[in-house]
């Protein structure tokens, strides 16, 4: 079993340059659309951010799966660091999804998008006004992604290498 450890390292490392670079899109339409209030500009930064779902939620199993796998192989479910890694990343997963929610399926609907609410998909509605898109988009605030987002992984990534408990 050991000798399929060097796979399940290269693997994880894998799934997670693999999801951050999918990520990348997201991560771009966070930041510049704050500012932006041309629809057409709006709903093609969605749209963007959309287009690497899949393989950002595929690559986001595949880190998981892998980083579950190998306290099996090593027998390390004793360590502190294994646990507070699995929980912050599922942390990490749950807020992430709850924020999309929240401000990026809503806003998707206020600018006549098709959009999803709990998994189940729903046509394009009439756009909202301006007034009602700018108001919700003043409302994103960029802090609470980058700390969930950025900050937890990298705590995360610090356990993984230095496991200090």
């Amino acid at each position: 079993m050991l000798a399929l450890l060097p796979w399940l390292v290269f693997l994880h490392t894998l799934s997670a340059f693999t999801f951050f670079l999918a990520h990348g899109a997201s991560i771009a339409m966070a930041f510049k659309i704050r500012s932006e209030t041309n629809f057409d500009r709006i709903r093609g930064m969605l749209d963007l951010s959309s287009a690497t779902l899949g393989w950002m939620f595929f690559s986001f199993l595949a880190m998981g799966l892998t980083g579950i796998a190998m306290p099996f192989i090593l027998k390390i479910w004793n360590k502190g660091w294994v646990w507070a890694s699995i929980v912050l990343m599922v942390i990490v997963f749950i807020r992430m999804a709850f924020m999309n929610d929240k401000r990026y399926k809503h806003l998707r609907r206020l600018v006549g998008l098709p959009y999803m609410i709990g998994g189940k998909e729903f046509p394009p509605e009439p756009p909202a006004s301006q007034s009602d898109v700018e108001t919700h988009l003043k409302k994103l605030r960029i802090e609470e992604l980058v700390v969930v987002g950025y900050v937890i992984p990298m705590i995360v990534l610090w356990l993984m290498v230095f496991k200090p408990f």
